[in-house]
């Protein structure tokens, strides 16, 4: 986040460590996986979490044409990456690598540009994921099972590669579904502001 440099802080690493599965024998175990299932989740972690935020998006925008529906997951989008950087300007958790817990499986250090290891809780990769997941379980499309199945694998892979605490992980879910329980008039009201100001006309508007 822009701002760490800005502000300093509280480190909750301490306190963390002390709480159940957050050691390094639950990541000793984990991590000693079969190297197979350590790359697919290296896969799914790298490779499938962005698909999961753009594909989610844009199935609606592109394939539906569902401009509310896309709307609305990119509003919970963005409010949740505001209110996750407002709770790292104020506490941090190091990662289970950077106190020896795991090993960094990932090592995708150009990522700290956008962000930082620090950002733990919540999981932004299991919100956004879960997030998804919940949009898409009323979908009557087939591609509903691939975003649903993201939202459980992803969280998982978080853990494996040496990512995320548990206790991270499970804030993450708790968020992402917070975030997608936002009530519907919130986003008709951001819908039909962006249309008024865009003169385009808004046949959802009505239901304000």
């Amino acid at each position: 986040m822009w701002y760490y440099q800005l502000v300093s802080p509280y480190d909750l690493t301490y306190y963390l460590l002390k709480l159940p599965l957050c050691n390094s024998n639950f990541y000793g175990v984990v991590q000693s996986l079969n190297p197979i299932i350590i790359e697919f989740f290296k896969i799914i972690y790298i490779d499938f979490f962005p698909i999961s935020v753009i594909g989610g998006i844009g199935f609606y925008l592109l394939y539906k044409k569902d401009l509310l529906k896309s709307d609305k997951i990119m509003i919970d989008i963005a409010l949740g990456w505001i209110i996750a950087g407002i709770i790292y300007a104020i506490f941090i958790v190091k990662a289970p690598f950077q106190v020896g817990a795991g090993q960094d499986l990932i090592n995708l250090h150009y990522l700290y540009i956008t962000t930082r290891p620090e950002y733990e809780i919540p999981s932004l990769h299991t919100a956004y994921s879960v997030l998804i997941a919940l949009h898409y379980v009323g979908e009557k499309h087939k591609i509903k099972y691939l975003f649903i199945a993201l939202g459980i694998l992803i969280p998982i892979s978080t853990l494996i590669t040496g990512q995320h605490w548990v206790v991270d992980v499970m804030v993450g879910v708790i968020f992402g579904y917070l975030l997608y329980k936002i009530p519907e008039k919130y986003y008709l009201n951001i819908y039909c502001a962006l249309n008024a100001l865009a003169g385009a006309p808004c046949k959802n508007c009505k239901k304000i």
